[in-house]
This record gives structure tokens, C-alpha cells and sequence, in this order.
């Protein structure tokens, strides 16, 4: 959809309303080199994918042309599915990224939850957006606030980091 909107008109756009980064599901390595040069040129991050079969030579090529932040894809699974991947598997392709490209952000999706985040912890960031999106599906079919779930959830979520790094919760 971005080149059939036009790639220009749509980075102007993104520029125009503080866009920081682009995750373009359907635009892989090495296909979207062209458009990541853009993005860079717009001052947008283009977060490269990284999933559990990417081969350590391929790993090297993308981690090599990625932008600031790449996004690992921590099993091979619809998001919002539980994880079926140990955590130290996870973590042990974490750190092979992290030694390859130390000075790159390296997130981790797909199966985070609140339960398993705490397993995460000493990573550079994680996603649990699943988790709040049955969140809200139970919320709303139970007829309670889903706004207030969510907040109580991602409260919940921030103490645990908090709690992490020697903050005081809230």
C-alpha cells in the first residue's frame, strides 16, 4: 500500500506527524533496501525483522544495513499466540544479535505476556501487544471498562519494569 499511495508522498507524511520508525511486514531484506535508504534520508527508523530460521550470514547482512532498532520475531507463530519457544532460546538469539550488532536496539515480540516478561528483563525492550488486545476483547465481552483494565494491566506491567532497574513503584 505504501508504494501504491506513493513512497514519497506517504514518508512526507510520516515526517509530517513525528513518525520515529516503520515496521513494513510485507517489505523483507534485502527487497526493502531501497526504501530503508529513504526512510533514513526522512529521518525515520526502518526496523529491520529478524525471526528464529534467519541463518547467521544472512543475520550478519541484515543486522549490518539495519537502522538503529531491528525487531526479533521470537517464534515462528501468529502473534498473540503463547510462547512456544523456551525464553532462554529467545534470549540465546538475543545475545548472538546483540554480539553481532551491539550497538543496535534489539526488540522482542510475539508471545510476551505478563507472565513470561519478567524472563525479558535484561533485554533492550519487548512487545505485549497481544496481551492487551484480549485485554480489551475480555473487557469488552465481560461489559467492564476496557480502558481501565488496560491502564490496570500496563500499571502492572511498568511496576515490573521498575522493580527491575530499583525504582519505586507506583
Amino acid at each position: 500500500m505504501i508504494f501504491q499511495y506513493n513512497e514519497n508522498k506517504f514518508l512526507n507524511k510520516c515526517k509530517n506527524v513525528k513518525v520515529d520508525g516503520l515496521i513494513v511486514v510485507d517489505l523483507p531484506y534485502p527487497e526493502n533496501k531501497k526504501f530503508a535508504a529513504k526512510c533514513k534520508k526522512n529521518n525515520i527508523d526502518f526496523i529491520q525483522l529478524l525471526c528464529p530460521t534467519t541463518n547467521e550470514e544472512r543475520l550478519k547482512l541484515i543486522l549490518n544495513d539495519a537502522h538503529d532498532v531491528v525487531y526479533y520475531i521470537s517464534m515462528l507463530s501468529t502473534t498473540g499466540q503463547k510462547l512456544k519457544v523456551s525464553p532462554s532460546k529467545i534470549k540465546e538469539r538475543f545475545n548472538l544479535i546483540k554480539t553481532i550488532a551491539p550497538e543496535k536496539k534489539c526488540i522482542i515480540g510475539f508471545g510476551i505476556t505478563e507472565e513470561t516478561i519478567a524472563d525479558f528483563k535484561d533485554t533492550d525492550a519487548c512487545v505485549v501487544g497481544s496481551a492487551l488486545c484480549r485485554e480489551i476483547s475480555k473487557s469488552v465481552n465481560e461489559g467492564q471498562n476496557p480502558a481501565a483494565n488496560i491502564g490496570a494491566m500496563v500499571k502492572k506491567l511498568t511496576n515490573k519494569l521498575k522493580s527491575w532497574i530499583g525504582l519505586p513503584e507506583q
